[in-house]
């Protein structure tokens, strides 16, 4: 049910980020048509884009990227058998869980305090352009505690 549930949210996630991809060229090319058709330099549209690809980047990497696309250092981790790679899995997970969940009370926090500042130009509030990044917080969270019930649990070999 929850792999269902995780593949759901990936796909979700995939898409609004596509979306937002498609967004950001289109404002880049209407940048450009303003700036060398109208002699016009719009400020707005940089604004956007760099608001769309902050989400871009964030959304992406908490719901859509795979631990195993992810950049790892694995020399030993290559070289040793399943059951230390069950044992390197647990210590990854309980280390990266575990400094993401000491970091997400002061992070959320500061998030939560970015209301009272707004984006140069469009005026936006601050809170909500960084919430992606306490999304991507909780999703990496979720995601950890799943990977340790999988390897905890009796079907282990599956999660490596």
């Amino acid at each position: 049910m929850f792999d269902r549930l995780g593949r759901i949210v990936a796909r979700a996630a995939e898409a609004a980020c596509s979306v937002m991809f498609a967004a950001v060229f289109l404002v880049f090319v209407w940048k450009i048509a303003m700036r060398y058709l109208a002699h016009d330099a719009i400020a707005w549209a940089d604004e956007v884009s760099v608001v769309l690809f902050i989400w871009i980047v964030f959304i992406a990497n908490g719901f859509v990227v795979e631990d195993r696309r992810q950049i790892s250092f694995d020399l030993l981790y290559r070289h040793v058998g399943t059951g230390a790679q069950r044992v390197f899995g647990i210590l990854r997970v309980l280390l990266v869980g575990g400094l993401f969940a000491a970091a997400l009370p002061g992070s959320l926090g500061y998030i939560t305090f970015l209301w009272r500042e707004r984006t140069p130009v469009l005026l936006m509030r601050l809170d909500f352009v960084y919430s992606c990044f306490g999304l991507f917080m909780i999703a990496v969270l979720v995601r950890m505690l799943a990977r340790l019930v999988r390897l905890l649990g009796p079907r282990w070999r599956e999660a490596l």
